[in-house]
């Protein structure tokens, strides 16, 4: 199967949670055999040699489109994110393929592409658009990038309608808004797909409980929604906890060399007993020497795939509702959810003083996590279940069947990555 795969942003380093799904998703591909041809749109910073070496091992091709300067495109019908893309259309491609997956909608702009011959179009819908811009406009700190955001989302809303019209499939990564889709979409219910964040399932961590006080935090610092995050844990939970003598809070985050995620890290490294690690390629010593993981959410769409990754490591999370939305896991079976400041004290204190429920809640979650986030399993149903239906499809559409289109395509939306 030939695939062309288009993102706007280097899946590695690996360190947050679009790259992290990316990724691992296209080494699942390539496990099952694919022929991939990878279109990234080039960013300010440009990928290490070792990160690009990293890809090409994997990938048959990896080609790069310049983005246009953002002062070219603010005036534009599109959003700017989308319209700064625009040279995708023009990007020659040689070759015919099976399936282009563009992730995310900044991608779009490759179905105006002359040269794109392809059977199957497939957008991956990371997050809902309009609801990820309106939380993400309640925490900026910026006064331009707040009225920036605005006018973006003037723009976006006629923009996501047209484009979701235009595919032929939406793989969805959050199980819930995959559902509020078709609620909400009944008419292109036969087009949306929940494919879950792929996980690279390997053996069964070998994780022993460190027995300690230790939390832990992994994620971006220069995303605002998680600086919100932990303001909000350091503010209304962090100082009760820190009545508890062997407390310590652990926080790993990236940077990319953004100047307000640096500024906070060092904000962050005057806390009380808190240790910060910034920039470090590896965060499983640090998953291996603490008890429990947070997730201290309040905004945002999507999946947030920091717990994912935490119940991947076999260490106990507690998250907000918000941090946990379009996960599938359970409140008090897999992990714990509290939302007020008084439920996270005692959630989080819960789990330090009793060993044997952080590992019977962290198995339950692991178990779950391999039966229904295996890469390899789901992309592969899924790519053979959608591209055989559009084979047959047209096939019948060639012989004037009596089963219309619609009807086969629709046969594909109820082909569900496996389940426990």
């Amino acid at each position: 199967m030939n695939v062309l795969h288009v993102m706007p942003d280097f899946p590695l380093p690996a360190d947050n949670g679009a790259r992290a799904d990316v990724w691992s998703r296209i080494v699942a591909m390539k496990s099952l055999g694919y022929v991939i041809d990878v279109l990234v749109i080039g960013q300010r910073v440009r990928p290490t040699l070792t990160s690009m070496t990293q890809l090409r091992r994997v990938v048959d091709s990896l080609h790069f489109v310049q983005r246009l300067p953002l002062l070219n495109c603010l005036a534009t019908r599109e959003p700017t994110y989308i319209s700064r893309n625009a040279r995708l259309s023009e990007y020659p491609l040689t070759k015919q393929y099976d399936v282009t997956i563009m992730e995310a909608e900044d991608t779009i702009g490759v179905m105006e592409n002359p040269t794109l011959r392809t059977s199957l179009k497939v957008l991956r819908v990371h997050n809902d658009e309009i609801t990820y811009l309106r939380e993400f406009l309640k925490v900026e700190e910026n006064f331009a990038k707040r009225q920036f955001l605005r006018l973006e989302l003037l723009r976006l809303k006629p923009f996501l309608h047209s484009a979701h019209q235009r595919v032929d499939q939406l793989w969805f990564i959050s199980e819930s808004e995959w559902q509020d889709f078709v609620t909400t979409h009944p008419n292109a219910t036969c087009k949306a797909v929940w494919l879950p964040p792929s996980i690279e399932i390997r053996k069964t961590p070998n994780r022993k409980d460190p027995d300690n006080k230790r939390v832990l935090f992994v994620g971006n610092l220069y995303t605002p929604l998680n600086r919100d995050a932990l303001r909000w844990y350091l503010k209304q939970v962090h100082p009760v906890l820190l009545r508890e003598p062997d407390y310590e809070f652990v926080i790993a985050g990236s940077t990319q060399s953004r100047e307000p995620a640096r500024l906070f890290a060092e904000e962050l490294k005057r806390q009380p007993r808190c240790d910060v690690h910034v920039d470090i390629e590896d965060p499983t010593p640090l998953y291996d020497s603490c008890a429990v993981f947070v997730n201290p959410m309040r905004g945002g769409a999507g999946v947030k795939l920091k717990s994912i990754h935490a119940i991947e490591r076999l260490i106990p999370v507690v998250s907000t509702s918000i941090g946990n939305e379009g996960t599938g896991f359970h409140d008090a079976e897999h992990l714990k959810i509290a939302d007020s400041s008084e439920q996270f004290v005692v959630a989080v204190t819960e789990l330090l003083n009793d060993r044997r429920l952080r590992t019977a809640l962290a198995e339950r979650a692991y178990h779950r996590l391999v039966a229904r986030y295996d890469a390899v399993a789901n992309i592969g149903k899924l790519m053979d279940s959608t591209v055989g239906c559009r084979a047959w499809a047209e096939l019948a559409a060639e012989r004037s069947d009596e089963m219309s289109i619609e009807k086969l395509l629709t046969s594909t939306a109820t082909i569900r990555p496996s389940r426990d």
